[in-house]
């Protein structure tokens, strides 16, 4: 027997009538009828015994169905678990990041998706750019959150937001009296900053070339949130992108455009030949929601009165 069988003996058990049966499982009568007949057929004893033009379910029948009744809760839970999926109540979403992001933005991202979505399983995976796009291209992690990010081929870049370097320093450091800061206003300045070796690390020394000087901090990291920690301790101006800056910021530090500008391109990072899932595509938006938040709140930060 199969377990539409198993539900049209079930039904017609039920309602004791195969009328009944069929309004119930939206079939025709006669192959209700006719099902029940094959079934006692192929088994080779009766079901039921009509009784008073009802049908009455033999002992056989009933036994059958008490064995059959863990099928129909698998099934019931098969179907409950598909429209989990459907309505995003139940996944996963593995997420790689850089550690700027990971410090900067995710923690509250993920935090509040997980109250909103308690059933779905996040992993966050903390690595250098060249890994963490690594990682998506190897199908290890569904999206990846980038800050300026290189093509490869085989990825797609939802864009998030451009941000931009900034300076956090000190607020009686003479740069916190600048309006914007240049690189020839923190070259004699005790400097941090991102590695050469780095994407971003690159784009801020060819920036510093265009204005004829040598990029050269007195202390390189491979992650801004690092060296925005090292200025909370007391030590130095960074330049770094404003998230980093933002997430760093206490009492007694400013924050400082830097000029000139350079987009650093926030990104998702997806492989190009797999359509994200449901949930993966909700918390990019969680994430851009966010990024759109703090943004607004480093900017306002950034530009707030020169002591």
């Amino acid at each position: 027997m199969n377990l539409r069988q198993l539900e049209i003996l079930r039904a017609v058990v039920t309602f004791r009538t195969t009328v009944g049966a069929a309004e119930r499982l939206g079939m025709s009568q006669p192959l209700i009828s006719n099902t029940i007949r094959h079934i006692e057929s192929v088994l080779g004893f009766a079901l039921f015994e009509r009784v008073s033009n009802r049908l009455s379910p033999t002992e056989e029948a009933l036994i059958l169905l008490e064995e059959a009744e863990p099928l129909f809760l698998l099934r019931d839970a098969v179907n409950q678990r598909a429209t989990d999926l459907r309505v995003g109540r139940i996944g996963r979403i593995r997420i790689a990041s850089t550690a700027e992001l990971s410090e900067a933005v995710l923690p509250r991202v993920i935090a509040d998706y997980a109250r909103d979505y308690p059933r779905i399983q996040i992993s966050l995976e903390t690595r250098p750019l060249d890994s963490v796009l690594q990682v998506v291209e190897n199908g290890v992690a569904d999206v990846a959150f980038v800050l300026a990010p290189y093509e490869r081929q085989a990825l797609h870049y939802d864009s998030i937001a451009d941000l931009r370097p900034v300076v956090l320093c000190d607020e009686n450091d003479p740069v916190a009296r600048l309006e914007a800061v240049g690189p020839r206003d923190i070259l004699e300045r005790p400097l941090i900053g991102p590695q050469v070796a780095t994407r971003i690390g690159l784009m801020l020394a060819d920036s510093f070339r265009s204005a004829g000087l040598d990029y050269r901090p007195n202390i390189e990291t491979r992650f801004m949130n690092a060296a925005a920690r090292i200025v909370r301790e007391g030590w130095g101006v960074a330049l770094i992108d404003e998230l980093s800056a933002f997430t760093a910021l206490r009492p007694g530090l400013v924050i400082r455009p830097y000029a000139p500008a350079l987009p650093l391109e926030l990104s998702a990072a997806m492989q190009k030949t797999k359509t994200p899932s449901r949930q993966t595509q909700r918390f990019i938006k969680a994430f851009r929601e966010r990024v759109a938040i703090r943004l607004a709140e480093v900017r306002a930060e950034s530009q707030r009165s020169i002591g």
